[in-house]
């Protein structure tokens, strides 16, 4: 890992800031970092009424205690599953939360049998029919963990909207005024349950069906207007049958049905349907942008360096910095996997000013004569471009470093400059007054124009990859290659070839005139350290740039 540091979510834009997506997404993080303290008064709810469950003289104590474990073991499985991806000082202010609730358990165990009856009694209801809906309410709450740990989010999260409910049926007989309603649960029950299910269904909050209720277009407002309508219809229809003398102590279970059907139906007939604005990522990608936001958080990426080759000295000219995410899980993800999805967010904003500080800082600290005047090349997207500030965050970030300008190689894609307004030309044009260097990445892939070409002042023209794949042989390709590198030329652009792998492109693309080259033919993307021994071999063993040297 790098080991700069950066406040990855305080660096913001009114355009990132605002972007749907984003926001959404950290208004989920946001319910999702309410998860431990959820499940906590969950357990210190089970705790105190386990402590009281073995007082209770009705013959129903071992199912109410049942019932508290449950819910309790629960809790701590979504606190388990929290701390797998979170650092360790999370795990220890969890704790000291958790270990006084044992000294309540202890006291209250304690303590109970000289208590009056009437004072915890308020708390613990021990009729048949209640325990059997406490029961059921925790069966369901521990089938859907289950459900949960197996990857079956639709069926747990329609299983928690059943258990969520249940402590509405004490509200709605009070509303309509029926005692004695069935579906009741006891006062510790319904807190502890009802705090336990929320907390398992907000480490779901970024998945399937369940987060269409939270979408911050149009649609998921749609969503959620036609629930509380329909709601409150069916909680007016309850009364309505009341008056009207139905059968009264059943209405409340009822109308919690009710209401829960109506959730999960519309819920998940808009996931079904894909009801979604067009900005907003498809199913399948919402728990991962998730994870990336929460990657973000941690910083678990780092930066690996690809070097680019003088093609006709063989003199290694600079480096480009290339970030990956070392996933708790899964490894070490390419970038292919998470750049779209972090471009989509905007999350590749505060990403892109990570990469750019650790990029900075790595090659101001090369100090040797084989490192001293490599020039570092950055990957810089339309929105970081567009931010307002970046030009003054560069500069800072150049201050701090101790890097100089005139090292640092900012590479910019065509989108940038097809979608790009006057304030964005205004960047590149100061960007260029500081002694930076530009380059346009990825030439001839995207939207293609030669007015920029002729307006904007770039330094570096790279070919894609894309081209040199099909390089030599394919007729079309070869054309269009020599049509970029001579517009190129006569611009005055150095022309940079990526993706070499192979010797016939080498010679292919050297013919043609280009300047520097990079790929695999020459060396693969590595970490710093490893640079520096590739380095020190080379200048070990002189190779010239004609023959292959794989990293």
């Amino acid at each position: 890992m790098s080991n700069s540091s950066v406040d990855w979510l305080a660096i913001t834009s009114p355009e990132y800031a605002t972007q749907q997506q984003f926001m959404r997404h950290r208004f989920l993080r946001s319910i999702q970092a309410q998860t431990p303290m959820l499940a906590i008064v969950s357990i210190a709810a089970a705790l105190f009424g386990l402590a009281l469950a073995f007082h209770v003289s009705a013959g129903l104590w071992s199912a109410q205690a049942l019932v508290y474990l449950i819910f309790m073991l629960v809790s701590i499985g979504v606190m388990l599953e929290i701390w797998r991806s979170s650092r360790m000082r999370n795990l220890l202010s969890i704790m000291a939360l958790v270990l006084p609730l044992g000294a309540v358990f202890a006291f209250v165990s304690r303590s109970a049998h000289t208590w009056s009856f009437p004072l915890f009694g308020a708390f613990l209801k021990s009729s048949p029919g209640q325990m059997a809906t406490e029961l059921s309410m925790a069966l369901l709450v521990l089938v859907a963990f289950i459900f949960y740990r197996y990857r079956c989010a639709m069926w747990s999260q329609c299983l928690l909207s059943i258990a969520i409910f249940m402590p509405i049926t004490d509200l709605l007989a009070s509303l309509y005024q029926i005692p004695q309603a069935y579906g009741q649960v006891s006062l510790l029950a319904s807190v502890s349950g009802l705090f336990s299910a929320i907390a398992l269904l907000a480490i779901q909050m970024s998945q399937t069906p369940i987060s269409y209720l939270f979408l911050m277009d149009d649609s998921g407002s749609h969503l959620r207007w036609r629930v509380l309508i329909m709601s409150l219809c069916a909680v007016a229809l309850g009364g309505i049958g009341v008056l009207f003398k139905h059968d009264p102590k059943l209405t409340p279970v009822l109308i919690t049905v009710s209401l829960v059907v109506i959730v999960c139906t519309l819920t998940i007939t808009y996931y079904r349907k894909g009801v979604v604005h067009e900005q907003v990522l498809p199913p399948a990608d919402l728990a991962f942008a998730s994870e990336l936001e929460s990657a973000i958080a941690h910083q678990q990426f780092y930066l690996v360096f690809q070097p680019q080759i003088n093609f006709q000295s063989g003199e290694m000219m600079g480096v480009e910095a290339l970030i990956r995410w070392q996933h708790p899980q899964l490894g070490v993800v390419s970038p292919v996997k998470f750049i779209g999805v972090a471009e989509l967010t905007g999350l590749i904003v505060p990403m892109g000013a990570w990469v750019l500080r650790a990029a900075c800082m790595q090659a101001a600290s090369w100090t040797d004569p084989g490192r001293v005047n490599l020039k570092v090349s950055v990957n810089v997207s339309p929105l970081q471009l567009r931010s307002p500030g970046f030009v003054a965050f560069v500069s800072t970030v150049l201050q701090e470093t101790g890097l100089s300008a005139e090292r640092l190689v900012i590479e910019l894609t065509e989108s940038a400059f097809v979608h790009n307004d006057s304030h964005g030309a205004e960047t590149m044009l100061k960007l260029k007054q500081m002694g930076i260097k530009l380059a346009i990445d990825d030439f001839g892939t995207g939207y293609s124009c030669l007015a920029y070409l002729r307006d904007i002042p770039g330094d570096y023209l790279k070919v894609d990859r894309s081209f040199v794949r099909e390089l030599p042989g394919q007729e079309r390709s070869e054309a269009v290659t020599r049509a970029i590198v001579a517009l190129g030329k006569s611009l005055h652009y150095q022309i940079v070839a990526e993706g070499v792998e192979t010797e016939a492109q080498a010679d292919f693309l050297k013919a043609l005139g280009c300047d520097l080259v990079q790929g695999f033919l020459y060396a693969k993307p590595m970490p710093a350290d490893a640079l520096q021994a590739w380095i020190s071999g080379r200048e070990a063993t002189p190779v010239l740039i004609d023959q292959a040297f794989s990293a």
